[in-house]
């Protein structure tokens, strides 16, 4: 419990010391004062050599790919039992390294993620090699799948935040293997499987240290494979509910980011940011007409249990969203954006009204209901953008101001090629954008100028 504490406490104490050359300045305390506080906190303050570990892990990697090589050398000529020694030859040096480093470099970082990295290879050069010469039939998805489920162990007894890394990227890979442009839309509801595994890891680097740069990558990386995962699991469903889900994942991670990791005022955790952006890529994608084009395909074909049950995966995020968005404002502590957390409900709402008309037979027909949802979209965007940018004058945030003017500019500039608009409206519509930006970097300038 003190070490949680602890260590939630480091943000203000980075704080604390950046204003100690201040506090000098104005007379608060004297140099000396300084001097002993910057000093007192200096040797609380953990120092752990991130480049060290990204270097120890990289020497493991070539290590590993180097001993690939020499394995290969001359392959063919080597009996089968000879092959299959050599094979469990990496796994075991890399048991081995592992069993070291638990009993000798345990509190070593870089000794746990390079014994990590290196054991990782390994697994993946006896499956394949073994394979090869047993001629054991697969496919790559079914490499991916016995890999991961081997590798998930190494994460937790080696406490690696590169192997989740590359674990996720795995999964992803997997993913791909399933479900892409070369294959046809397989089962992707294993993937949800493995990525879940990683979960209570990520939970323990959370409570251990919520506000450490390990910690905001292993969240942003779920989150993007999350992603990709939902992209999968709605061409699988095939149940027309992509856009609900995308727009519940965007705000669930938007509203994640804002809750579990709060930032001083004006500023957003970069996992608040990636859902921020993710809001207002998706609303531009949901304002065209043509993604709110539905056909009779969903209802005539008859539905697996299996596409049932991604249906209900999708479902899933939005209904997220909507339950911690309402969670904080019951108890009046809200510090999101509402207009950010009605994302889903709106995306939801035009969704609804795409079902009022009868499908056409044509997915590229338009049709009033499509026409109708493509405009309440497109009405949620610009006042998305000018709820940013109202924000952001509001927070003193530059930043902040110039993405709702960017989600505005976005949304004008898909009109200005979607609608057959003059060219006379086209112009104006530029111009009022464009002051728009220079009266708002204006005004905030002349506000910081100000304070």
């Amino acid at each position: 419990m003190w070490r949680v504490a602890g260590v939630r406490n480091r943000r203000a104490i980075r704080w604390l010391r950046s204003q100690l050359p201040e506090l000098v300045a104005s007379g608060v305390i004297s140099s000396e004062n300084a001097r002993a506080i910057d000093g007192y906190y200096e040797h609380d303050q953990p120092r752990v050599n991130f480049a060290f570990v990204i270097l120890a892990a990289l020497g493991s990697a070539l290590v590993a790919a180097g001993i690939i090589l020499l394995i290969a050398h001359n392959w063919d000529d080597l009996s089968r039992a000879t092959r299959a020694g050599v094979a469990f030859l990496p796994l075991l040096i890399a048991q081995a390294l592992v069993v070291f480093t638990l009993m000798r470099r345990n509190e070593s970082r870089p000794w746990r993620e390079a014994a990590a990295i290196f054991d990782v290879a390994a697994v993946a050069t006896a499956i394949s090699l073994i394979s090869q010469t047993y001629q054991v039939q697969g496919t790559f998805a079914d490499f991916m799948r016995t890999w991961l489920l081997l590798s998930i162990v190494i994460v937790y007894l080696l406490r690696t935040s590169l192997g989740v890394i590359a674990y996720v990227i795995g999964c992803v890979l997997w993913l791909f293997a399933r479900w892409g442009p070369a294959s046809s839309a397989g089962n992707p509801l294993l993937f949800w499987f493995l990525l879940t595994l990683v979960i209570p890891y990520v939970a323990i680097r959370f409570r251990s240290d919520c506000d450490s740069r390990e910690t905001a990558t292993l969240v942003i990386t779920v989150a993007l494979a999350a992603m990709f995962g939902v992209g999968a699991t709605a061409d699988f469903a095939d149940a027309n509910v992509g856009a609900i889900a995308y727009a519940g994942l965007a705000t669930a991670i938007y509203l994640c980011g804002i809750k579990f990791f709060p930032q001083p005022a004006g500023r957003l955790h970069l996992l608040a940011l990636l859902g921020g952006i993710a809001i207002g890529v998706v609303t531009i994608v949901l304002s065209f007409e043509s993604n709110w084009h539905m056909t009779y395909r969903v209802a005539s074909v008859p539905r697996t249990s299996a596409a049932n049950l991604a249906v209900v995966v999708e479902l899933l995020f939005p209904i997220a969203a909507v339950c911690l968005a309402s969670f904080d404002l019951l108890r009046r502590r809200a510090e999101f954006s509402l207009s950010a957390a009605l994302f889903p409900i709106v995306t939801a709402i035009a969704w609804a009204i795409t079902h009022l008309c009868e499908f056409p037979n044509d997915r590229w027909r338009s049709t009033r209901c499509s026409f109708a949802a493509g405009t309440v979209m497109n009405c949620y965007a610009l006042l998305l953008g000018i709820d940013i940018l109202a924000r952001g004058i509001r927070t003193n945030s530059i930043a902040r101001a110039n993405f709702g003017l960017l989600l505005i500019a976005a949304l004008a500039i898909c009109r200005f090629f979607d609608n057959d608009l003059s060219f006379v409206a086209r112009g104006v519509g530029f111009i009022i954008v464009g002051v728009g930006f220079l009266v708002a970097n204006l005004l905030l300038f002349k506000r910081r100028t100000a304070s």
